[in-house]
Order: structure tokens, then C-alpha cells, then sequence
């Protein structure tokens, strides 16, 4: 069984629901660098992937960027897995997908994305490394019944079957008709195909990987499969995400 070998995390986006609150306390660093545990956000991301032995981790930035050139050579100066990519204006304009596609050459096999202000259990990394789920499809989005971001993409499913996927739904939008049992929101972690950048009409430049997801199933349904994550998460998308976990500067 082939595993996966790749994983993109995206490090070096704005961060505008929080940079706001950050400077008013004095703190202008970027919400990966914040310190849960004695360690920042990103170096608990980079241990779990180096742990998991991928052979390369591309660090996708756009802003904090020479924040970061200094993390990597103070924190991990010898790991050569660790590719960062500067993204610079364009990618501050067009976000992930423009800095996927700025290194498709590099991703000619299966590779994971994963958002970089979110942690997990180990395990559900070690589930989606396996390429098995992916053999038919472009996604493999991981799910989870707790919603954790102020606007989140909600999937509603029946059975495995994906029914629905909805992006940027704004909590005052949510359907409380639907079972709770049905609905589910992406952690910001998939498993995705090399395929996918020929996927959709500009995949450049729809500005966020949910956008894609979204255009995806509108294509054809089958093309994006849903793994469920039940274990313990957590994210930072906003100040009082910083106060309740206690995290430091």
C-alpha cells in the first residue's frame, strides 16, 4: 500500500481576524509562532511530520516571511525536508491555491495539505498518509462533527456519501434543521491529487482551498471523499481562541 510522502502546510497567511487583536496587546508575531506548551504552533506541526518520516514539508508563506527564515534556521537548521515557499505579493493577492500551483512540478504524486493554525492527533495523519482513499478521487477532506472557525466549509453527509458541501457558511447561517449527526466541518487538513490542479478552470486563482473543494463536487460528486475525525483539535482563528487555550506570545 502506498503511502504519502508530502505534506504543504500553509504558515504565512494574513491572519486578519487576529492580527487586529495581537498588536493591541503588543504581540506582532504570527499566530504559528504563539507558544502552546513552551512551543510554537508551526514547531508542533513540523515535529509530527518529521516524526512521520514525510520527505517533504513545504511551508507555503506569504507574509511573516522573514519571521520564518529565522524560525527554521534557529529551530531546524539541519532538516533538509523543510522546503519554504515564499510566496511575496502575488501570493499575498491569491492565496493557497496560486501557491500550489507555483510548485505543481514539485507535486507530481499525492500529497496532504494542511492548514497551519490547527493541531491534531498524530493518528488521523498516519490514516489520510495511506493513498488508498484517493485511488478515485481528486479529495480526501477531514471532517469533524465540532466547528471550530467563525466561517467553516459544512459538509452534510448520509452515510459516507457526501451530500453537500457549503463554504464561508457564517454560523447565523447554518441550517439547525439538519441532524447533527449529518453535519460535519473541515478541520482545514485533506489528502489531495496531483490531478487536482487541471481539476477546475483557473485553480490559481480561487484564493482558498475551499473554493476548489467546492467547484470539485459541483463537478462531480465523486471526486471528493470525507474521512471523520472524532479525536481532540484545536485551532487559532481568533483572541479568545488564544485566551481559552492559554496560549503565549
Amino acid at each position: 500500500m502506498k503511502s504519502i510522502d508530502t505534506i504543504v502546510i500553509s504558515v504565512g497567511g494574513q491572519g486578519r481576524r487576529i492580527a487586529a487583536d495581537l498588536r493591541k496587546r503588543g504581540i506582532k508575531t504570527s499566530k504559528i509562532f504563539l507558544e502552546l506548551n513552551d512551543k510554537p504552533f508551526l514547531g508542533h506541526l513540523l515535529d509530527v511530520s518529521l516524526a512521520l518520516n514525510f520527505q517533504r514539508i513545504f511551508l507555503l508563506s506569504s507574509y511573516h516571511e522573514h519571521e520564518l527564515r529565522i524560525f527554521l534556521k534557529e529551530n531546524y537548521p539541519t532538516a533538509s525536508q523543510i522546503i519554504p515557499i515564499y510566496g511575496g505579493k502575488t501570493g499575498r493577492k491569491w492565496g493557497v491555491p496560486w501557491l500550489l500551483y507555483s510548485i505543481k512540478q514539485e507535486l507530481k504524486n499525492l500529497f496532504i495539505y494542511s492548514d497551519g493554525n490547527i493541531l491534531y492527533d498524530e493518528n488521523i495523519l498516519k490514516k489520510i498518509k495511506t493513498a488508498a482513499d484517493l485511488q478515485s478521487a481528486l479529495a480526501n477532506v477531514v471532517l469533524s462533527h465540532k466547528d471550530l472557525a467563525p466561517t467553516h466549509s459544512r459538509f452534510i453527509l448520509q452515510g459516507k456519501q457526501i451530500k453537500s458541501v457549503d463554504t464561508r457558511l457564517l454560523n447565523s447561517e447554518d441550517d439547525r434543521r439538519v441532524f447533527k449527526r449529518q453535519k460535519f466541518y473541515s478541520l482545514g487538513l485533506m489528502a489531495l491529487s496531483q490531478n487536482i490542479f487541471s481539476s477546475i478552470p483557473s485553480f490559481a486563482y480561487k484564493k482558498d482551498l475551499d473554493f476548489v473543494i467546492h467547484d470539485i463536487f459541483k463537478l462531480d460528486k465523486n471526486m471528493v471523499k470525507a474521512t471523520i475525525y472524532n479525536g481532540r483539535w484545536i485551532a487559532i482563528h481568533n483572541i479568545y481562541d488564544v485566551d481559552k487555550l492559554r496560549i503565549k506570545r
